[in-house]
């Protein structure tokens, strides 16, 4: 079945500049978006999470993540094991309202650790877990080690963060999270039949201005992911004074005619978003971008550009982003909550994808 697509407007970098806009009362719409290394059927597949909240939001007291049923896992690495990069911005309320950067490593953390189980007593009721994945970051060169308790619940791996509130008197910058970026490697492989796929992540907020949960204003986000999927990206014929390039859009399940792509150009490196990096240059990229036109029905698309002056090089890359699935019953989500639970569903993300080649073009002369 295709379904109807509408473009999301409002993109996580744009986030960044709504820091200092006037509160408001009683919002919570965070949302996730899950890019993957690969949309192949049955492949290991690398996971990027991209949670958004905009600053006037009441605060976010914790998240429960559930990848897709039908995916298997792999939980089986050793405590001090890396799996992946860590990202985030927060907004320190006690310092000025300033955004400020954490990043680090994901680090596997022993289930058995007595500081591990405490903390997960707190956050999920329950010491045990198969799975901790610790996000060691450092804020304004201080610790701050955000624990992941992973586990494997039905057809779901499902991971419960907890977050501190800007109220907490322990929260010394009262920082607040407006953006978060995590990659893990090694754990995910998708399905291994074609079809239509869902991450899933419930919010819950603080009542604001205090450390206690609101469970009701418990609000959920989805991710679509059409297996198998792909993004093609080529150099094509043009005359000397362009750069021209085309390539394919295909998303099992949809129909792409009259989506725009996003090419991407710099004369850096990694010229698109790439969540799955888990830094700042996969989050944010490091180019420009030009939309191409709508795309055929066949996926098909092509896109021309004044070929660069000056003495370096410049990198291209072509990229899917920012677009919502609309299911044709009109609501936000397809089907019922991997909780189980009735929690109102905001919105459905389709998974992004960034070409996995980079074009690179030397100035004109």
């Amino acid at each position: 079945m295709k379904k109807r697509l509408r473009l999301l407007l409002v993109v996580c970098a744009g986030l960044l500049g709504l820091a200092f806009a006037a509160p408001a009362l009683a919002v919570y719409q965070p949302d996730l978006t899950v890019q993957q290394s690969s949309y192949k059927v049955g492949a290991a597949t690398t996971a990027g999470f991209v949670v958004t909240i905009d600053p006037s939001n009441d605060p976010t007291a914790k998240m429960t993540i559930f990848s897709p049923a039908g995916y298997a896992s792999n939980l089986s690495q050793t405590p001090g094991t890396v799996i992946g990069k860590a990202l985030a911005y927060v907004q320190a309320h006690k310092v000025g309202d300033i955004i400020v950067p954490l990043a680090g490593n994901v680090v596997v953390a022993d289930p058995a650790d007595p500081a591990i189980m405490a903390q997960s007593q707190a956050c999920t009721g329950s010491t045990t877990n198969q799975h901790v994945w610790i996000l060691d970051t450092t804020l304004q060169g201080q610790s701050i080690r955000i624990p992941a308790f992973v586990n494997v619940v039905g057809p779901y791996v499902v991971q419960q963060i907890c977050l501190q509130s800007p109220a907490d008197p322990a929260n010394v910058t009262g920082a607040q999270l407006i953006v978060a970026n995590y990659s893990v490697k090694g754990l995910f492989t998708n399905a291994s039949s074609k079809g239509s796929y869902q991450w899933a992540a419930d919010f819950t907020p603080f009542v604001p201005g205090t450390t206690t949960a609101n469970p009701a204003g418990t609000v959920e986000w989805r991710t679509y992911v059409g297996l198998p999927s792909s993004l093609t990206f080529k150099r094509a014929k043009s005359k000397a004074s362009q750069v021209a390039f085309s390539g394919a859009l295909s998303i099992a399940g949809l129909n792409p005619g009259g989506i725009k792509l996003h090419l991407y150009s710099s004369t850096k490196a990694q010229p698109a978003p790439n969540y799955t990096l888990g830094t700042p240059n996969g989050l944010f990229g490091t180019g420009k971008f030009a939309s191409t036109k709508g795309v055929k029905s066949n996926g098909k698309y092509s896109i021309a550009r004044k070929r660069p002056k000056g003495k370096k090089k410049t990198f291209y890359q072509m990229r899917f982003e920012n677009y919502l699935l609309v299911p044709s019953t009109g609501d936000n989500c397809e089907g019922p909550s991997p909780s189980g639970l009735p929690i109102p569903c905001n919105g459905t993300s389709l998974a992004p994808l960034t070409s996995a080649n980079t074009i690179v073009v030397k100035p004109r002369r």
